[in-house]
């Protein structure tokens, strides 16, 4: 199978939606070509006082009949139709679609006059269409055969070789043709062929030499950006060994290995360490966040959510016994469905919201997460009774390094990049999150909040082409 696609665009999965559409588009149009074509007939013949002979008719019919079971097939063919060079694939498709149209075209015009058919100029249409698609020596060698099949009939129905079929009552006299006319004709109707095809490829050529530049550069910019986040990476490992190793000797000398210490010496280590364990959650969220930039999520696995919830909870456990926070799950679902995702990302996103549920609650309070679903969604929802979320800051409370206005006033520690990425996380999974103030929990003085996660049960796999396409397209 001959390649009809640029090297550039194998993978290029935009390229290939494109021709997806066009070929749609093709099959679109034939339909309003046939509806036409019809209409052509029975106007002509019951209006415009047009005198088509028999064979006239049976040929007109019988193409309409031809093109309307042709176009059938072709739009069953479609979906299945993939995008592997070297295969079948929707380049061929077009092509195909490209040289049936011309064929029946150019049986169409002989039909009706040929030279004088009111019809032969349609076939310039087609070449424009052909050229934004194929490559440039295809549809030159296209354009040449319509040349040659047209200039080939119009010379032997000249010399009486060939029968000339003329729509009798469209012209007002009949008469033989002079060969300079003819001539003329045929010289004038090759250049509007060539120059159509010149200038149509010449611009698709441009077009896509853009978008291949326009390609490529967005990849430069891809592989520039894991380059940073890979030294990113590196750089916060080295600044995160020392605070380890600080708090680890401070660990030492809070614990009185070192020796006693007096008390108000002891308070003062004791923040020291808490700062030292706040400046590593950082580093770790700033970690995290650069490792999920260079992920392309491939890791995929059915996950049972409640497994993963169950095991949050209970490494939260001695957070929520300092401060006695009570934490309820229950499960409120009809089914017991799988979702499909990376566990280590989720187990990520779903600890964070869990964790800052308890870091922003107060001595005594509630946590409540439960599990809902309808048809294509797992829906997550987890309240507190905490300090809760300004009404305004809500939409944009999962902006990184963005921190709610009151979580600074009560003077809590933190980056503001915990909710950013598990934004991130949730969008990778092609579910959805949001945040409410208050929560059911809350009251007067500490309103609460709630997250809402939405996580589809079926995730969308990475590109079986034609499913996607299908599902895009056929819905235009």
């Amino acid at each position: 199978m001959f390649t009809l696609v640029p090297d550039w665009a194998h993978h290029y999965d935009e390229f290939w939606q494109a021709i997806r559409r066009r070929n749609l588009w093709f099959i679109h149009l034939r339909y309003f070509f046939i509806l036409t074509l019809a209409s052509f007939l029975l106007v002509g013949q019951y209006l415009l006082d047009f005198e088509f002979t028999e064979v006239q008719v049976i040929a007109i019919i019988s193409l309409i009949a031809i093109i309307l079971t042709y176009n059938i097939l072709l739009q069953k063919l479609r979906p299945y139709v993939g995008q592997t060079p070297g295969r079948f694939n929707a380049m061929h498709l077009s092509l195909l679609q490209i040289v049936l149209d011309l064929t029946s075209l150019m049986v169409l015009i002989y039909f009706t006059g040929t030279i004088d058919s009111p019809l032969y100029f349609v076939v310039i249409f087609q070449m424009v269409i052909g050229s934004i698609i194929l490559p440039g020596y295809i549809i030159y060698l296209i354009g040449l055969a319509i040349i040659t099949v047209f200039s080939t009939l119009t010379i032997l129905q000249f010399f009486g070789l060939l029968k000339t079929h003329m729509i009798a009552g469209l012209y007002i006299e009949q008469h033989d043709h002079h060969f300079n006319y003819i001539a003329l004709i045929l010289v004038v109707f090759a250049t509007l062929v060539l120059v159509s095809i010149y200038f149509a490829n010449t611009m698709a050529k441009r077009l896509y030499k853009r978008e291949q530049q326009l390609r490529e550069t967005l990849q430069q910019l891809n592989e520039t950006e894991i380059a940073k986040q890979k030294y990113i990476i590196g750089v916060v490992h080295e600044i995160k060994t020392p605070i380890a190793a600080v708090q680890s000797y401070l660990d030492l000398i809070i614990q009185k290995f070192l020796g006693p210490v007096s008390d108000s010496v002891e308070e003062k280590l004791i923040r020291s360490k808490k700062r030292t364990q706040e400046a590593i959650s950082l580093i770790n969220d700033v970690l995290n966040i650069s490792k999920l930039k260079i992920l392309d999520l491939k890791t995929e696995e059915n996950i049972d959510i409640t497994v993963m919830l169950q095991s949050i909870i209970d490494r939260q456990t001695g957070i929520a016994l300092a401060k006695n926070i009570k934490i309820k799950f229950m499960d409120k679902r009809t089914t017991s469905k799988l979702i499909c995702g990376d566990k280590i990302l989720l187990d990520m996103a779903l600890s964070n919201i869990i964790g800052n549920a308890l870091k922003y609650n107060v001595e005594n309070g509630k946590i409540e997460i439960v599990l809902y679903d309808n048809k294509s969604f797992l829906i997550l929802e987890i309240s507190d009774s905490g300090i809760g979320i300004p009404n305004k800051e809500l939409e944009i409370i999962f902006q990184q390094f963005y921190r709610a206005s009151n979580i600074k006033k009560e003077k809590y520690e933190g980056s503001g990049l915990g909710l950013g990425l598990v934004k991130e996380i949730i969008e990778k999974h092609e579910g959805k999150i949001e945040a409410k103030s208050p929560s059911r929990l809350g009251n007067k003085n500490h309103p609460g909040s709630t997250i809402l996660i939405k996580l589809p049960f079926i995730k969308k796999k990475q590109l079986s082409s034609e499913i996607k396409a299908e599902t895009i397209h056929d819905g235009l």
